[in-house]
């Protein structure tokens, strides 16, 4: 008889069954009685409806095996959306705790490598901004956005001169973490990324050094795919990029995820118009803000690299070409 394959041999299909019996293994921490589990994504995490069966439904989120972001920062997720929530009535996912009243839960499975880490999270009604993506939805996210910055600007932990625990300072240009695995592309793009990655870091070194405002807690990764739309309205979710910084490195990510779209342009300035209703711009000298653009794009990039996902090759043209354009510039 064959050895039982192993994960990393397994169709997708066949991973994705073996992730579910994690989801399970992890749902025995709640005092929840569940009545159906059923795959809903998969991206970074792996996302799974829960359906309870007194009628609830919630969302548990599969954590994957490579761990990019700081030790706890699901307690740093879960305190920042309870904030959000109270201090300012946001609309933002709600954490369910275990039994034990801790945030995340372990699952394991057999098959599958190391214990994963398992959140649990009410289920948000809506679809994601990417598949009605309008100027007026994009306009209403940019004073969300502002909102949110709003309160990680005058949270408790604002003069704190180091990030709370759980919470990645973006200060470096490849802030998660993971190997460095830029030199893995110098067959096709010779030295020029990892070079990029110096000629960044110089920009985000001043920036430290002359800040424009306190650091303070950001969202990370506000895009049109953790954006959800019910009704014209809008809702930011997925906060486990969460990091400290400036405003400035939010928005420029914002603004860089809006960019694919077609119509960009209206898209993009129909961001900082919503953004500008709430609170003030954050801008910078054109090179600055060339400068944060590229590090995103290599902080992604080598985020890819370790994560292997499928389309690679479209994946690092997406990212390494314009750092080159931006080098050459």
């Amino acid at each position: 008889m064959s050895a039982p394959r192993t994960f990393a041999e397994l169709t997708r299909r066949g991973q994705l069954g073996r992730l579910r019996a994690v989801a399970l293994d992890g749902l025995r921490h709640y005092d929840l009685d569940v009545a159906r589990c059923s795959f809903v994504a998969q991206a970074f995490n792996t996302v799974f409806r829960v359906r309870a069966a007194d009628g609830p439904t919630y969302a548990l989120r599969v954590s994957p095996r490579l761990r990019i972001h700081a030790d706890g920062c699901e307690l740093a997720e879960a305190t920042w959306l309870a904030a959000l929530r109270a201090d300012v009535g946001l609309v933002v996912p709600q954490v369910l705790r275990t039994e034990h009243g801790s945030v995340v839960a372990s699952g394991t499975a057999p098959g599958v490598p190391d214990t994963r880490s398992c959140m649990l999270f009410e289920w948000m009604t809506g679809r994601p901004l990417r598949e009605r993506i309008n100027a007026d939805l994009v306009h209403r996210l940019g004073a969300l956005t502002a909102v949110v910055h709003e309160h990680g600007a005058c949270g408790a932990a604002v003069h704190s001169p180091a990030p709370p625990a759980g919470v990645l300072a973006a200060d470096r240009v490849l802030y998660f973490k993971g190997a460095m695995r830029l030199d893995e592309l110098r067959p096709t793009y010779g030295s020029v990324l990892t070079e990029g990655v110096e000629r960044a870091q110089l920009f985000l070194d001043d920036l430290w050094r002359n800040p424009p405002h306190p650091a303070h807690l950001l969202h990370g990764d506000v895009q049109p795919g953790n954006v959800l739309v019910t009704h014209n309205r809008v809702t930011i979710i997925d906060f486990q990029d969460l990091m400290w910084g400036f405003e400035l490195q939010d928005t420029l990510i914002a603004l860089q995820a809006l960019k694919p779209f077609g119509n960009a342009p209206v898209f993009m300035d129909a961001f900082r118009r919503g953004y500008e209703t709430v609170r003030a711009w954050p801008d910078a000298d054109p090179e600055t803000v060339a400068a944060l653009w590229a590090a995103r794009h290599l902080n992604i990039l080598n985020f890819g690299l370790n994560v292997r996902g499928p389309d690679l090759d479209a994946f690092v043209a997406r990212h390494a070409d314009p750092v080159v354009m931006w080098m050459r510039d």
